[in-house]
């Protein structure tokens, strides 16, 4: 139960690894808002959470977390559910593969939209509630490609890069409040590697190859390093960044 009664928001929380972020937190005694675009999903992940509770530990909402009006109802809502926000996961993103030579203007703007811009509006909105509080936890989610660099990845790579500099920037800003500010960069996580196909599983073996650890990055890989930064045991730690790929890139 090491996050036992903290409040925290997940962004991208119903699908995926948010979705086994949220799973975990409330096993660890977490109060979590989901926080996704897909409400559906959010809403079958509320009633999973919530199920044989004696007290709703999951909270439900459609969030476009490039919206500065949806960022901020998002914070009122977890205020309002649970009284305080202990924890923000910047973790909703996208990730496409295209050729720079194809990245057209309104791609590139939608990519570097959803997934940096998104932070800063995210944060935006829970800092007033943590100052008030005298402290609280940012967490965002980057990559361990902007170490390395990728073809056909360079918008999502150069957002990602971004996500670095406004971490250890926003934490030197924010530890006069008692708040936290880091980021986790994930290797590439492969759910189904039995389906891939000839040239990714190719490419695959050539990652696990260089790794320290000779095996592919699953998503429960990333669920207690997340846990970690979201709890206690992570206070004195802030404006870092931590891989968690296996040992593919030394930084």
């Amino acid at each position: 139960m090491r996050l036992e009664n903290k409040v925290i928001i997940v962004t991208g929380g119903a699908n995926g690894i948010g979705r086994r972020y949220c799973q975990r937190m409330v096993a660890e005694g977490a109060r979590v808002l989901i926080a996704d675009i897909d409400l559906d999903a959010a809403m079958e992940l509320e009633a999973e959470l919530n199920a044989d509770k004696d007290e709703p530990c999951a909270r439900a909402l459609r969030v476009d977390v490039t919206s500065e009006e949806n960022t901020a109802e998002m914070a009122q809502v977890a205020i309002d559910a649970f009284g305080r926000i202990d924890v923000l996961v910047n973790n909703a993103g996208t990730y496409p593969h295209v050729e720079f030579d194809d990245i057209t203007y309104d791609a590139w703007r939608k990519v570097i939209t959803i997934n940096l811009d998104s932070m800063y509006l995210c944060s935006k909105a829970v800092l007033p509630q943590m100052k008030k509080q005298g402290g609280g936890k940012i967490i965002n989610v980057a990559t361990d490609l902007v170490w390395v660099g990728l073809p056909g990845m360079v918008h999502y790579i150069s957002a990602k890069s971004g996500v670095i500099g406004f971490t250890r920037s926003l934490a030197r800003e924010m530890g006069e409040h008692n708040i936290t500010v880091n980021a986790m960069a994930p290797g590439a996580v492969i759910p189904q590697i039995d389906n891939l196909s000839k040239i990714a599983r190719i490419r695959i073996d050539s990652i696990v190859g260089h790794q320290a650890l000779k095996r592919p990055l699953q998503a429960e890989d990333l669920v207690g390093p997340m846990v970690f930064l979201c709890s206690a045991d992570s206070n004195f730690i802030s404006g870092q960044i931590l891989s968690v790929d296996g040992g593919l890139t030394n930084h």
